[in-house]
């Protein structure tokens, strides 16, 4: 669910139930719950059941077209819903498209070979006619744990292994900032992932993050990225520079956001024994303690431009404000626990899904700040990317 604008309209991507995974219909919904027109999407029928999951994200321009990949084909279609862009991705033929980013360039796009043929990651730039800039194929190596930093003897180490099928992150897989590039993988069989930080302008290989359980990323600031650590015996949060040096550390992981202002705020979901909090992630490395949350799941958290937090939880949407104070702001009639992205429009209406529906809840809180990293996927665009001014 993306919009062009906090005027809407919205964009939703969605599956027929009991059609091919593949098979999918892109939505334009106005504030007003009407569907304006709808678009099939045929996919790739002969392509690997695994390329559903790859092909879930919607990016808009800040010209208002809304993108997608439909099988191994760029699509951007305008606010009427007319074809704009339709460019074929030329690949290897195991290899299948991963997460994109929307780049001043033209995009990124993350490639993986296919489960049981995989031999590397790719990541690559293309100009707006689909001409390739830059190409970076990183080999994969052999991963391996031995444990949290002075607990080695105490943990009982993973032996390096190839990985079967290294798909990109689930939670925040392709970030762009400045001069810089953050690519997140995870290996399915084990849990195991790591990051790779690329040059924007080459593609060179800067580095890569440690190996751990990651989760959730965001953009901090020009070249600067926040990455979580969670499973394995750790539990945190690291912001790292241009180099990939590690700043500072807290001990807390969960959805992030960044305000306009760069303060961090972290709806805590990692604890496995400690009480999960709210908390705000100070430059020092401390941290200021919310409110107790459930040990429940939790929607994508978005933030508003008075610095209210509002996530869905518990069969409600939910609040936090700046000073820390929690309140409901509706109930949700389907107690489903599949809470989903969250976007904060104009006149205090926020929508949200909840499985397979699309609700729209009228409040008092402010639309989504302009700067930031304020939802999941960065902003009400959906595009990950923090452009040098």
């Amino acid at each position: 669910m993306v919009a062009p604008s906090a005027a809407g309209p919205l964009y939703v991507l969605c599956t027929k139930v009991k059609e091919l995974p593949n098979r999918r219909t892109l939505l334009a919904i106005d504030l007003a719950g009407n569907v304006l027109w709808q678009r099939e999407l045929e996919g790739d029928p002969n392509g690997h059941w695994s390329q559903k999951s790859y092909t879930k994200h919607l990016r808009v321009s800040e010209s208002g077209t809304v993108f997608l990949i439909d099988g191994d084909v760029l699509l951007g279609f305008d606010a009427s819903g007319e074809t704009q862009v339709a460019i074929r991705l030329d690949h290897d033929q195991d290899e299948a498209p991963g997460p994109f980013a929307l780049v001043r360039e033209g995009f990124c796009t993350t490639w993986t070979t296919l489960p049981g043929r995989h031999r590397d990651v790719r990541v690559d730039v293309r100009d707006g006619s689909g001409t390739c800039m830059w190409s970076t194929r990183i080999p994969t190596e052999p991963l391996g744990y031995r444990g949290p930093p002075g607990l080695e003897d105490d943990f009982a180490p993973f032996k390096p292994t190839m990985p079967h099928e290294f798909s990109p992150s689930y939670w925040d897989p392709l970030l762009v900032s400045g001069d810089r590039i953050l690519a997140g993988f995870d290996d399915v069989s084990t849990g195991l992932s790591l990051s790779y930080l690329l040059d924007r302008d080459s593609g060179g290989l800067v580095a890569t993050t440690p190996v751990s359980g990651g989760k959730h990323k965001a953009i901090a600031g020009l070249g600067e990225f926040l990455a979580g650590d969670r499973g394995f015996g750790l539990l945190g949060t690291a912001r790292y520079d241009a180099s990939r040096a590690e700043v500072v550390r807290w001990d807390s992981d969960g959805p992030l956001l960044v305000g306009p202002d760069g303060a961090i705020r972290s709806v805590e979901s990692g604890n496995p024994e400690g009480a999960r909090r709210f908390r705000k992630l100070n430059a020092d490395g401390s941290t200021d303690d919310g409110p107790a949350l459930s040990r429940s799941h939790f929607g994508s958290p978005a933030l508003d431009s008075a610095g209210t937090v509002v996530f869905t939880q518990d069969g409600a949407l939910r609040a936090i404000d700046a000073e820390l104070h929690e309140r409901v702001l509706c109930e949700i009639p389907d107690e489903r626990d599949l809470y989903g992205r969250i976007v904060l429009l104009e006149d205090g209406l926020v929508a949200f899904t909840v499985g397979h529906g699309l609700f729209l809840a009228e409040t008092d809180l402010g639309p989504l700040p302009s700067s930031g990293w304020v939802c999941s996927d960065g902003n009400l665009r959906a595009n990950p990317v923090l452009e040098s001014p």
